[in-house]
């Protein structure tokens, strides 16, 4: 009970405040058409680089500025408002499930690491990693670009549509933030934990950053913090802290799942794409430490 509290308070005071306007607005903005009107921008480079729908411009723009689940979310908007196909929801979620500018610099750099550069090399690595994963996704095969009849928008009714589905949205994360706080908390008291750190510190992980790693694939915040209190080298502790971010944890993952059953994508393919991107991420990330770190 107090680890589920205290998961709640941590939703209540930081990330519902946080949250709830990028999923009001992003809801709203699609119910109005602006989905239609601004991936006309995008269209061109969004087919060409990534074989995806034309209003994929437009959702990885929203992901990189809110952060995630909010890429899934509008995937699965885009998807019931007839403006991509399954298919064209697949090649977009492999570049559009990204984290934002004000968790990466603010939360991860500055009040964690307390050091700028960190939040700087973990989003542009980040960044250009959701790039490469799309490109890794983006298949061989010509995609039938061609959207969906679309659903007829009521306008009028847009506003309530937009409070309505951003409540369930909320709701949903703040459910998954406290279980997997619930989590972690039980597999600490277990020592299971602790039982895979040791098992990392055998093969010249140190434990505390192991620590990180494990605690950082179930939910990726407590992840980024145990890493910047390992006191072990930016050269080490920053390509993982950007892994982690790219990954996003279990908790993360959940949710994003949760909006993206609306579309049939399955967790295993998902999965799939956060671990590329994961990967490509940490090898961009150490290149730059190496250079900017040793």
């Amino acid at each position: 009970m107090g680890a589920v509290s205290d998961g709640l308070k941590l939703f209540a005071v930081s990330v519902l405040p946080a949250m709830f306007p990028f999923f009001f607005f992003s809801k709203l903005l699609t119910s109005l058409g602006a989905a239609e009107s601004l991936s006309s921008l995008t269209k061109k480079p969004t087919a060409l680089l990534f074989n995806a729908p034309e209003v994929g411009g437009y959702v990885f723009a929203m992901s990189l500025l809110c952060g995630y689940p909010i890429g899934a979310k509008m995937v699965a908007d885009c998807y019931e408002s007839g403006l991509c196909s399954q298919s064209g929801a697949k090649k977009l979620i492999a570049f559009t499930s990204t984290s934002g500018p004000l968790f990466v610099l603010g939360t991860v750099g500055l009040s964690m690491f307390n050091n700028y550069t960190v939040g700087v090399v973990i989003l542009i690595s980040h960044y250009i990693a959701a790039v490469i994963n799309g490109l890794i996704f983006r298949g061989k095969k010509a995609l039938d670009n061609t959207p969906l009849p679309l659903i007829p928008k009521q306008k009028d009714s847009a506003l309530a549509e937009a409070i309505n589905s951003s409540i369930f949205s909320v709701a949903a994360v703040g459910g998954y933030i406290a279980i997997f706080n619930m989590a972690i908390t039980a597999l600490k008291d277990l020592e299971l934990l602790n039982i895979i750190s040791l098992f990392l510190l055998k093969i010249n992980i140190p434990y505390n950053v192991s620590e990180g790693i494990v605690s950082g694939i179930i939910e990726v915040t407590r992840g980024a913090l145990v890493l910047s209190t390992s006191g072990s080298a930016l050269v080490i502790t920053v390509p993982i802290a950007a892994m982690l971010v790219s990954f996003g944890g279990l908790s993360v993952t959940l949710q994003s799942l949760t909006f993206l059953s609306k579309c049939k994508i399955k967790a295993s393919y998902y999965l799939l794409t956060k671990i590329t991107h994961a990967l490509v991420t940490a090898v961009i990330a150490l290149g730059l430490s190496l250079i900017l770190f040793r």
